[in-house]
């Protein structure tokens, strides 16, 4: 199974969640209160689990994991919390919930199939949260559309890069995070030795330094995205990195909503 979980997943209305939240946001808030914010997010999601055992709740379950594989490459995710096999929570102890927060839990709901989830914040004076919900099925997610008018298969490693790409999205389906694809491309291509290194940056005839990119080769830069909104300022962008390099070109996949964009970002020295 290229998504597997030992949850069996229950539907649950919007305002049944609402009604659950109810009770799992009373528990936080009385936890909050007895332990203060200082602790970190292990000590809190025990003391929850056990309050939410406590209040009747049919089943609470703590790093919960999601295997995601394909061929020889898998990797776990640990969820913290699942509740009634309906309602994921997230436990943070940040000082404030960030986007990278939403996405993770986010994601962790499309992986799973479920629709409503909330990421909890007990750093702060007073605890924050942020609610997550999508429509989006797993069968809706393998829906897709490949766009590739811009693409070029300069080398080998770039047709053996876009006919990962499409197999592994058809296997997991889009909206997912981006770092899942990185992670498969950096497996399969032998390691991180093998797609991450550092190229020389210069503006001008000044050296400025050296960055970190992943590379198919010592040519070729990887960008995989997930731009939705200004996607030509983002193109834009990655050619002004990609002008302050000796880089031939960027091979760039993008996920924007349902279609998947192959594009190659060639330096304005490249004439193709």
């Amino acid at each position: 199974m290229p998504i597997s979980h030992n949850v069996t997943v229950k539907p649950i209305t919007e305002d049944d969640f609402h009604t659950l939240d109810y009770e799992v946001m009373s528990a936080v808030f009385s936890m909050h209160k007895d332990l203060g914010r200082f602790y970190e997010e292990r000590i809190y999601q025990n003391e929850l689990a056990y309050r939410c055992k406590k209040m009747g709740f049919g089943s609470v379950d703590t790093e919960v994991p999601i295997h995601v594989s394909y061929r020889d490459f898998e990797k776990v995710y640990y969820m913290d919390m699942v509740i009634d096999d309906r309602v994921v929570y997230e436990l943070k102890t940040a000082e404030s919930i960030t986007g990278q927060h939403r996405k993770q839990a986010l994601n962790y709901l499309l992986l799973m199939g479920m629709q409503h989830g909330k990421v909890i914040n007990m750093r702060p004076q007073s605890v924050q949260s942020y609610f997550i919900s999508t429509r989006l099925t797993p069968d809706k997610r393998k829906e897709f559309n490949i766009s590739d008018q811009g693409w070029e298969n300069l080398d080998e490693d770039s047709i053996w890069l876009k006919q990962l790409m499409i197999e592994l999205i058809s296997e997991w389906g889009v909206f997912l995070d981006t770092i899942l694809f990185y992670d498969a491309v950096r497996f399969f291509s032998g390691g991180d030795d093998s797609v991450l290194g550092r190229i020389e940056v210069f503006n001008d005839s000044r050296f400025l330094g050296t960055q970190m990119v992943h590379l198919l080769n010592p040519e070729i830069a990887l960008n995989i995205s997930a731009v939705t909104k200004g996607v030509a300022f983002y193109k834009q962008h990655l050619l002004k990195f990609l002008s302050h390099t000796s880089l031939k070109a960027i091979q760039w996949i993008n996920f924007n909503h349902a279609e998947v964009q192959f594009r190659t970002i060639t330096h304005p020295s490249v004439s193709t």
